[in-house]
């Protein structure tokens, strides 16, 4: 979901606003006055990472406009595995390649062994055989059926057990990372939708009177986090978010029909429409208007990103209180650490509350 104009967050431990980094609302700008048809496929090239999730959510947005209103529209067959193909693919792609740079203190990314994946293959299907051989040798190493027994019974448990005992390189930057992780706590509040659509509908009530909430969101005066750990339910540390990601490509190599990551739209009338779909990062939100030449009017995104990194969020919480959490040596490493958990779609830079630009926010 990288974006032209914002190439990076900016992270000043210590200091009083402690995330730095605004995206301009460029779907807003690339869409208007565009035939409604455009859409997907635009959206789709614009974001660098989710970029199906943009083009399915896009599409139900649209589908929605034709329903009534206040009618739930779903995503179809294809549409679903869309989703369940990005989404596994995006899980793979942060282990094996960011992970060992963020965890492993300059490891190489493991680019040739991710090559070999099944899960990179176009055709992927649900239940793949050769996939769920592929993670049990390079992520579990342990065949998958008593691996989600264990979890599934007691994930906190179970992971922690496992990452002491498995070979894999997944598995020991888990464990390298449980020390700083683990005394990293933090219990937040989680976007969480309702099946009758209400919070769907504040959040519409707000893109409709805001253009720039889409950069600053909350709800009900409070700053959410979502992530793949809000299906798994509650999460007490940064360890526990991070070892979540992996359980999670896991539930999704075993998903038969695509019904674990949720999507939809609602009609709103007048030609208003909200769509959302859950990514590995996140639930996305899409909000479009059109007027009465059936052209788009107003359209909004709403990331994960924005969620996780506002400035007044989770990660923002703790990047405030490293310099007090954590040793000065120890900063650059649980920065590095929150990215992996959190996931930001950008890049990201680490600069002194005490720099001019670390100053000029606190």
């Amino acid at each position: 979901m990288a974006m032209p104009g914002q190439e990076r967050l900016v992270f000043m431990p210590g200091a009083a606003v402690p995330v730095a980094g605004v995206r301009a609302p460029l779907a807003q700008r690339l869409l208007q006055g565009r035939a409604c048809a455009l859409a997907p496929m635009l959206l789709g090239s614009l974001y660098s990472m989710c970029g199906q999730a943009h083009r399915v959510c896009s599409q139900l947005a649209l589908a929605a406009l034709e329903a009534g209103e206040g009618v739930l529209h779903r995503p179809d067959a294809p549409q679903r595995l869309a989703l369940w193909r990005e989404a596994l693919r995006e899980h793979l792609r942060r282990l094996f390649m960011d992970w060992p740079r963020l965890l492993g203190q300059g490891r190489t990314p493991c680019a040739p062994l991710l090559v070999s994946c099944p899960g990179l293959q176009p055709e992927l299907q649900y239940e793949s055989l050769a996939l769920q051989a592929w993670l049990e040798q390079y992520v579990l190493g342990m065949p998958m059926s008593p691996w989600l027994q264990g979890c599934q019974k007691n994930p906190g448990e179970w992971l922690l057990q496992w990452v002491h005992e498995s070979p894999t390189v997944p598995a020991q930057l888990l464990m390298g990372a449980l020390p700083l992780g683990g005394a990293l706590k933090c219990t937040w509040p989680v976007l969480e939708l309702d099946d009758g659509g209400a919070v769907l509908r504040q959040l519409s009530a707000r893109m409709r009177a805001d253009d720039a909430f889409t950069s600053r969101p909350h709800l009900g005066g409070r700053c959410l986090e979502t992530g793949c750990w809000s299906r798994a339910g509650a999460v007490h540390d940064v360890w526990a978010r991070l070892a979540m990601r992996l359980a999670e490509l896991i539930f999704l190599a075993q998903d038969a029909q695509g019904e674990r990551l949720q999507a939809g739209a609602w009609s709103l009338g007048a030609g208003e429409s909200i769509a959302w779909c859950e990514t590995a990062r996140g639930v996305l939100v899409h909000w479009l208007q059109v007027d009465g030449k059936g052209c788009i009017e107003r359209y909004g995104v709403l990331a994960p990103t924005e969620w996780n990194f506002h400035p007044q969020g989770a990660v923002a919480q703790l990047v405030r209180a490293l310099p007090e959490l954590v040793a000065p040596h120890e900063v650059a490493s649980a920065v590095d650490l929150l990215v992996a958990a959190w996931d930001p779609c950008v890049a990201h830079t680490l600069v002194s509350a005490q720099t001019p630009l670390g100053a000029a926010h606190a």
